[in-house]
């Protein structure tokens, strides 16, 4: 380590209003009230440090004497609890571009192994962003936590040189990382040693990898951008150093609107940046069996067998962990599994509810017994739905408190509305509140003491939706107001919204027209660039799925992301809508009128089905078709494609002159296209990698097109910083200046170059 970064590193570790101080060969620093004095030497350009038991290394001793990294590793090893009966995950690995240019996915059965391997061998020329990716309730959080307590082990027995933090982001829609770092370090792991500069700076050093555990809801294209801005602004921070860990269902560079990753890529594209993906994969037998033999639970592969054959092997009860330890929990306790699996099967796309609902049956009959002695001896205190209803209300109070638990006093606060509400007694009522702390859907929370929270977010959101569903059904002018309170609290998570659209259906089918329009009546109480709306937009369109719509008219909502795919829509009037990138794979779409309405991207499959549908004075920013890898911004083209596809355009909107227009995208630009792509996964990319990537098309890219984009400003040859003698390039305007280039090019490269030497 040069002087230069010792001096850098130790200020970050002094206490507020103090100063560093060197004399001599000494150096003077106070660090959380302690005056550290100590020698400062030079040997063959690095430094070392003798606070007087010898010699050492500047990096080590900022490790252990500043930063205090074996008692970070002691409290990560005592707060991070172990996941029970913890079974390791199938994945495949994508790596980074500079590990991997190819991008071949790498199966492992281990993925905590290769995941740890992965950071090992993480190149020190950038800053490795390696995403865990799977669907809720697949293992992440377990992973992490697996990872971080396996790594504060070998930490402690100087078995490895860096530590892994895991810091849960809980949900937040406004993301701070100062805040939410140093609270998880002082909150959860009681460790008040850290600024976050000098997080960072450790980080850099590559002595610490933070793993952000959280980003489930708010790292998607229908977020306002601060979850990519923020992270963008940390990973920038690191200037191309160090790697960091982030949880999510879906990676930055996953999303096929490039615009959507503007935010996140123009505040980092002037540092090195590598990002890799491991994604988990859902259980399968072994991990099944792997997990009943762990609880000890006996014939493991005649249950197996047993659940496959009434429910299928790729049913969520036996690939989902969370529901796996559910079903286990069943056939410990209870002796009517054949009953319980009916039921399931009974209950096809709402085998959610069937399935919760079949666990709390043990809670409300054996578990919840009467004691005032008023009732029958072994009467339940609550029946099921109102053991549903109670934790429904629950789940609202965290939704509306913006957190995932409730401390002690207010957990008793709505056992004591919820007796009230249902005229519970005295003696009733007590006992609700006592024994709702320790009802088997809840468990004590790690995020602040004498407090709970569900046992999985699978839980709070399908409780959440069931709470909503409760609250909206009486369709009057005060369930309005409180559904209005709710809706503009936030984008709910599509798990809530799934399952407030079942519960919609379970309870009111006949009535979804009229619940349509009471949602419409809610979405105006609130302005079109509103959680209200995205909320109302959504949910009108999952109860509009599969029915005739006939005379409604949505006039004015925005639509959340992917609102269309998988949808059957017919006889719906759309008016002045706004609709997020959407896909409209197994999409059908018959008899609908779109007027005025604006897409910021749409992707169309082979499988899109469109009939009989107005599409009047619309725009479409940008038109994909991912199995065919093409996207086009060209208005002209996109209208065309539109037409193709079965829309019909008023003669206003000038559908003849499109048909009689030709496009032509020129090969060059389709190639630039492809490598902007690639730019997502590493702001920096040789020349090796761009002749990967286009094939037979990359020997005349680098000799022909290369030099002109470079002459003109889009590219910008940089350092090679690796061993091999190639060039290396990154993006010199921002992504969004080159967005608007290809989009205004009309297909032709020769344009592109134009509008790019123009801005520059």
């Amino acid at each position: 380590m040069q002087i230069k970064d010792f001096k850098a590193i130790v200020e970050t570790f002094a206490d507020p209003g103090t100063e560093m101080l060197f004399e001599k060969t000494q150096v003077v620093i106070q660090v959380n009230g302690d005056l550290i004095e100590a020698n400062i030497s030079s040997d063959s350009g690095d430094v070392y440090i003798d606070e007087g038991s010898g010699k050492e290394p500047a990096s080590k001793w900022i490790v252990n004497r500043l930063a205090r990294l074996q008692l970070l590793a002691a409290r990560l090893s005592s707060s991070v609890m172990p996941t029970n009966h913890f079974v390791i995950p199938a994945a495949g690995l994508l790596p980074t571009l500079e590990s991997g240019p190819e991008e071949e996915i790498v199966t492992t059965e281990n993925a905590l192994a290769t995941t740890i391997e992965t950071l090992n061998n993480r190149s020190p020329l950038e800053t490795t962003v390696l995403y865990i990716t799977s669907d809720a309730g697949e293992g992440k959080t377990s992973l992490i936590n697996e990872m971080s307590r396996a790594q504060a082990k070998l930490f402690t027995e100087n078995k490895t040189d860096w530590l892994m933090v895991p810091i849960p982001l809980g949900g937040r829609h406004f993301l701070r990382f100062d805040d939410i770092t140093i609270g998880a370090l002082q909150n959860r792991y009681r460790f008040p040693f850290l600024y976050y500069n000098s997080f960072l700076a450790l980080v850099k050093m590559g002595v610490i990898v933070p793993a952000f555990d959280g980003f489930e809801e708010m790292f998607v294209e229908s977020s306002s951008g601060e979850a990519l801005s923020a992270m963008g602004i940390l990973v920038g921070s690191l200037e191309s150093q160090g790697a960091m860990i982030v949880a999510a269902r879906k990676a930055y560079f996953e999303f096929e609107n490039l615009k959507t990753q503007e935010r996140l890529f123009d505040s980092i594209r002037n540092y090195s940046v590598g990002f890799g993906k491991i994604e988990l994969e859902r259980w399968a037998e072994k991990q099944f069996i792997d997990y009943c033999n762990n609880r000890n639970i006996p014939n493991s592969k005649e249950l197996y067998q047993k659940v496959s054959e009434r429910l299928g092997t790729e049913h969520a009860i036996l690939t989902r962990a969370v529901l796996v330890k559910r079903l286990i929990d069943v056939v410990n306790e209870s002796s009517s599994l054949d009953g319980f699996l009916e039921k399931i099967q009974q209950s096809g796309t709402d085998f959610f509810s069937a399935f919760v609902r079949s666990l709390i049956e043990r809670e409300a009959n054996e578990k919840w017994i009467d004691r005032s002695g008023d009732k029958d001896v072994g009467a339940p205190l609550l029946k099921v739905e109102e053991h549903c209803d109670i934790l429904a209300q629950v789940s609202l109070s965290m939704w509306e408190a913006k957190v995932d638990y409730l401390k002690r006093e207010n957990l008793e606060f709505v056992a004591d509305y919820f007796s009230e509400v249902n005229r519970k007694d005295n003696y009733e009522a007590q006992q609700i509140r006592e024994r709702i702390r320790g009802h088997a859907m809840l468990v004590p929370s790690s995020n602040s003491e004498k407090a709970v929270e569900f046992d999985h977010d699978e839980f709070r959101l399908f409780f959440l939706g069931e709470g909503i569903a409760k609250q909206l059904l009486p369709m009057t002018k005060s369930t309005q107001a409180e559904v209005f309170s709710v809706f503009r609290r936030g984008v709910l998570p599509p798990q809530a919204q799934h399952a407030l659209v079942l519960a919609l259906k379970r309870e009111a089918n006949t009535r979804l027209l009229d619940i349509v329009k009471f949602l419409l009546e809610i979405s105006g109480m609130d302005v079109q660039t509103s959680y209200t709306h995205e909320n109302c937009s959504d949910i009108i369109v999952m109860l509009l799925d599969g029915i005739k719509g006939y005379g409604i008219s949505l006039s004015g909502l925005a639509f959340g992301v992917d609102i269309l795919r998988d949808k059957k829509l017919n006889g719906i009037k759309f008016v002045d809508c706004y609709f997020s990138p959407t896909s409209l794979e197994l999409t059908e779409i018959d008899e609908c009128e779109l007027h005025n309405c604006d897409f910021s991207q749409i992707r169309v499959y082979n499988s899109t089905r469109v009939s009989n549908v107005i599409f009047d004075e619309c725009v479409v920013d940008a038109l994909s078709r991912p199995e065919e890898g093409v996207e086009t911004w060209d208005p002209v083209d996109i209208k065309r494609q539109v037409l193709a596809l079965g829309f019909t355009f008023t003669l206003e909107d000038g559908a003849g002159d499109v048909q009689d227009e030709e496009f032509k995208l020129d090969l060059e630009l389709r190639n630039i296209e492809k490598i902007i792509r690639y730019f997502m996964r590493s702001t920096h990319i040789s020349e090796s990698v761009i002749k990967i990537k286009l094939g037979p098309n990359g020997s005349g890219f680098i000799e022909n097109e290369l030099p002109r984009l470079i002459k003109n400003g889009v590219l910008e040859e940089i350092e090679n910083r690796g061993g091999m003698p190639q060039r290396r390039f990154k993006l010199n305007p921002s992504l969004h200046l080159i967005n608007e280039a290809i989009a205004r090019s009309n297909g032709s490269f020769e344009k592109f170059l134009q509008y790019c030497s123009n801005e520059n």
